[in-house]
């Protein structure tokens, strides 16, 4: 695997080559960059790299700049020591988010999410054909009948008493008669999350996850709801994989 490292400091970048090297000898780490200028030259004149670490914040300016000025094609991995640019890591080509000091054990738990996306993307190309078709309109109650309601108007769905309610953009509220696990295989896996036995949300409305207790995530959406939307620890790597998607 043909990497390169975008790192600041020499300690971190030596320290970064020792550990990949420890978890697999064929990993082969093509340059180590130290600016966003220099990263953007490399990017436009060498062959892109299978997967890239990233620290967010270098000399100049803070990676996420390498993102405007040149087209990335290659996966990356975000390291930092601060953990407030999660959800803007993965709403570029991010597949993780690691804090320093690096862990082994997580560095090595991203590069199989790695294998695994490659695998995956493999899979789904051979499969191209036979891709579930996922619903553009929902049927919702309507006084005494049943109106269509496109899909992309959904902000978000919840259960409330019992009873599963779509929501708009504007806070338009419908009513369903399936259940929440019946709507969710309706929906598109790209376009909306399940980010908990309460609430599906749409990748639209989501502005921001903000860490809390336990290591879970809650979600602010715009428009927002009443309750708190709270992300599992269990799902929480589950979410920033979709984020990134």
């Amino acid at each position: 695997m043909k990497v390169i490292i975008v790192e600041d400091e020499i300690s971190a970048a030596n320290n970064m080559i020792a550990l990949l090297q420890e978890i697999d000898s064929a990993i082969s780490v093509q340059a180590i960059i130290q600016s966003v200028d220099e990263a953007v030259e490399w990017i436009k004149n060498n062959p892109s790299p299978e997967l890239a670490f990233f620290d967010i914040q270098l000399t100049d300016s803070l990676s996420f700049d390498i993102f405007e000025n040149v087209a990335i094609n290659f996966p990356v991995v975000f390291t930092t020591a601060f953990d407030r640019y999660t959800l803007k890591a993965f709403k570029v080509n991010s597949i993780d988010y690691l804090l320093k000091p690096i862990n082994k054990d997580e560095l090595i738990f991203a590069i199989n999410k790695h294998k695994n996306l490659v695998a995956r993307a493999t899979i789904q190309e051979i499969n191209s054909d036979f891709k579930q078709a996922y619903k553009n309109t929902l049927l919702v109650k309507k006084y005494n009948g049943l109106i269509p309601v496109a899909v992309n108007d959904f902000a978000y769905f919840v259960i409330e008493n019992g009873v599963v309610k779509g929501f708009g953009f504007k806070k338009e509220r419908f009513v369903f008669d399936e259940t929440l696990d019946e709507l969710e295989r309706q929906l598109s896996a790209t376009d909306f999350f399940r980010a908990n036995r309460q609430f599906i949300v749409s990748r639209k409305v989501i502005q921001e996850a903000q860490n809390y207790f336990n290591r879970r995530f809650i979600l602010k959406l715009k428009p927002s709801p009443i309750e708190l939307i709270v992300i599992s620890k269990a799902r929480v790597s589950v979410f920033k994989n979709w984020i990134g998607q």
